[in-house]
């Protein structure tokens, strides 16, 4: 199988958020795609929430890259600092990679491991936040990819996805008032297909979190390119 197409996409890291307001990463569909972050927690950001949707019952396996602390001097990994819940549709903790959550903690373990994890239809929300060891004056960077599939993904098992949903982000302005934009860009053959999301923010008065976050609109795909010489 080929290497999926990645598309890829830039958004807004804020400060503050929840559940509730969670940034959407892509679609889950077995087999087919796969859904991609890269972030971090920077100082004085508590959590990230990232929210995607399993498009039918199937198996899902996450597989996180290596963590990187930045502090005062050169980065370096990380051997802890976050913590990861992944939260069912109605938000209750489904797994949870900390040792200390019973039942969580080993449904984590499965859904990182050729175990895998159950999931049906649905929308879940990954939820990446400061660990208990999280130094407060750092900032620490990581990054995901969750797999779907009709069956449990081994060790072995070749990535049969044609499409990967990346989303990379970036600290937002501090004291931003106005709309942040994100782009996505596709290359699907030749053609060159491109996305806008708007997500509305207004910031706290006097102070760099947000009071509110309108969740961001669908996107629809615009060509902007040409195939075969033809627009």
């Amino acid at each position: 199988m080929s290497t999926p197409t990645i598309l890829s996409r830039y958004t807004q890291d804020l400060g503050f958020d929840s559940r509730l307001v969670a940034r959407y990463i892509g679609n889950l569909e077995r087999g087919r795609t796969n859904v991609s972050v890269n972030s971090s927690l920077a100082v004085g950001d508590p959590a990230d929430h990232f929210r995607f949707r399993v498009t039918s019952d199937q198996f899902a396996r996450i597989t996180t890259g290596e963590l990187v602390r930045r502090g005062g001097g050169e980065p370096e990994l990380a051997e802890a600092g976050i913590r990861s819940q992944l939260l069912s549709p109605s938000g209750q903790v489904r797994a949870d990679s900390d040792p200390n959550a019973g039942a969580a903690y080993e449904a984590w373990r499965g859904l990182g491991s050729e175990s895998n994890l159950k999931l049906a239809k649905g929308t879940y929300t990954l939820r990446v936040a400061r660990d208990r060891e999280a130094i407060s004056a750092s900032e620490y960077i990581y990054s995901f990819t969750i797999r779907g599939g009709v069956e449990a993904i081994d060790n072995d098992q070749t990535d049969t996805a044609s499409r990967e949903f990346l989303t990379t982000e970036r600290p937002a302005a501090e004291g931003a008032s106005f709309d942040q934009y994100a782009n996505v860009t596709a290359v699907l053959g030749g053609t060159r297909q491109s996305h806008r999301r708007t997500t509305h923010r207004r910031a706290v008065p006097g102070g760099g979190g947000w009071d509110r976050v309108v969740p961001e609109r669908e996107c629809r795909c615009q060509v902007v390119g040409t195939r075969n010489g033809q627009r």
